[in-house]
């Protein structure tokens, strides 16, 4: 959050605020991201919502729901049982 406001915790500003500001500076910037999708057309609101890449914008493919081809499940089961990998 202190990225948004170009703040570093070192500064006065930051020191003084309590809990209760950060939840409030949060609270109004998922606000704002929340009227700015409202503000878009359906297929720039989905262009939005989807995953991309920081470096080159193309989809990754990593939303919700995504697969992790590194998972293995059959391990994460027996560990889960309490077996040893």
């Amino acid at each position: 959050m202190l990225r948004a406001f170009h703040a570093l915790p070192t500064e006065a500003r930051v020191q003084e605020m309590r809990e209760r500001d950060y939840v409030w500076c949060l609270a109004n910037l998922m606000l704002d991201e929340e009227e700015l999708q409202e503000a878009l057309c359906p297929q720039c609101r989905a262009a939005m919502e989807q995953e991309c890449c920081p470096g080159c914008g193309k989809p990754t493919g990593q939303g919700e729901g995504a697969k992790n081809p590194a998972f293995d499940e059959g391990r994460f089961l027996r560990m889960q049982r309490g077996e040893m990998p």
